[in-house]
């Protein structure tokens, strides 16, 4: 005879397995994202951005694939962030992203890339919403498996000069 409390940790057991099947499925960035994770994450990048992170919500999340988080100094230095993610996405796609949000404010911007979503904020709400601890149980993305530098920059060669 089986009791409620064997009945809860099977199906416990059993959503703990599912969970972790589905981690394991998305070890590795989407090619097709790819490219645009890596426009977005050198673009704020360029302009100094801090504490830049990538948080892969694929299968966890029904509008992207993707977060990039990031912080800027102040207001005015987080919307110069956003303002080269416009820009570079404009020269690089040829067209603006989906979306911008809270430009004029400069506390948090949001910017729309699809399948990529780019949360630039300011100190105090970067901590005050805690993006980054809504998706604590989400896999974070090395820079390395971008092919960027820890700073989400570009890497360099010898000469010093930015590889693509």
């Amino acid at each position: 005879m089986t009791n409620d409390n064997d009945a809860v940790e099977t199906a416990d057991d059993t959503l703990q397995d599912e969970t972790e099947l589905a981690h394991d499925e998305h070890d590795e960035v989407d090619p097709i994202v790819l490219p645009m994770v890596r426009l977005a994450v050198t673009a704020v990048s360029d302009v100094k951005a801090e504490d830049i992170r990538v948080i892969d919500v694929e299968g966890r999340c029904s509008y992207c694939d993707l977060l990039v988080v990031c912080t800027g100094k102040a207001d005015r230095h987080v919307r110069a962030i956003a303002g080269n993610l416009v820009a570079e996405h404009k020269r690089l796609r040829g067209k603006p992203p989906l979306g911008v949000e809270g430009l004029a404010g400069g506390r948090w911007v949001l910017v729309d890339l699809g399948d990529v979503l780019v949360h630039i904020f300011d100190e105090s709400s970067r901590g005050y919403y805690d993006i980054d601890g809504l998706w604590l149980d989400a896999r974070e993305v090395g820079m390395d498996e971008l092919g960027l530098a820890p700073d989400g920059s570009l890497p360099r060669d010898e000469d010093g000069a930015a590889s693509s």
